[in-house]
Formats: structure tokens, sequence, C-alpha cells
């Protein structure tokens, strides 16, 4: 799982910066990062940040952007292979 949170981070910042953009579900008008056709069924991790996201939500709500978390989660990872 920690190349898949690295590539994750990656995808995330490679086009507009490091905004979690990329874990943004498809609204009804266009198609989100997360499901465009480059990123389909190659970018994987989501459910871990979602589950971090909602582990720090519960101690200090509207404090850690997901941007934070999927930095800190993609350094973390990094670490943890070494």
């Amino acid at each position: 799982m920690a190349a898949s949170l690295i590539r994750l981070h990656f995808h995330d910042c490679f086009v507009q910066g490091c905004d979690a953009s990329i874990l943004l579900d498809d609204p009804a008008t266009i198609q989100s990062e997360k499901n465009a056709p480059n990123n389909n069924n190659s970018v994987r991790g989501y459910e871990v940040i979602d589950n971090v996201k909602s582990q720090v939500e519960s101690i200090c709500p509207g404090v850690v952007s997901c941007a934070d978390i999927l930095a800190v989660a993609a350094r973390d990872a990094s670490v943890a292979v070494v």
C-alpha cells in the first residue's frame, strides 16, 4: 500500500498542485480526477485516506485538510518501506 499512497499523492499534485482534488467523487456535471481514464483502475489507496480523515475529524473536526492528510500519508508510507 505504501507505493499506492505515494502514487496517489503524485497524481494529486501533478496537474494543478497538491489540493486533494483526486479524492473528489464525480459531481453530476463533470468527471472528477478520481475517475478520469488515466487514473481509473490505476490509482488506489482512497480507502486509507478516507479512514484517516474520519479518525482525524473525530478528534479535531474541520482542522486538518484532506491535502494535508494525503501528503502526510505519502510521507509516512515512504518512511515505512525504508
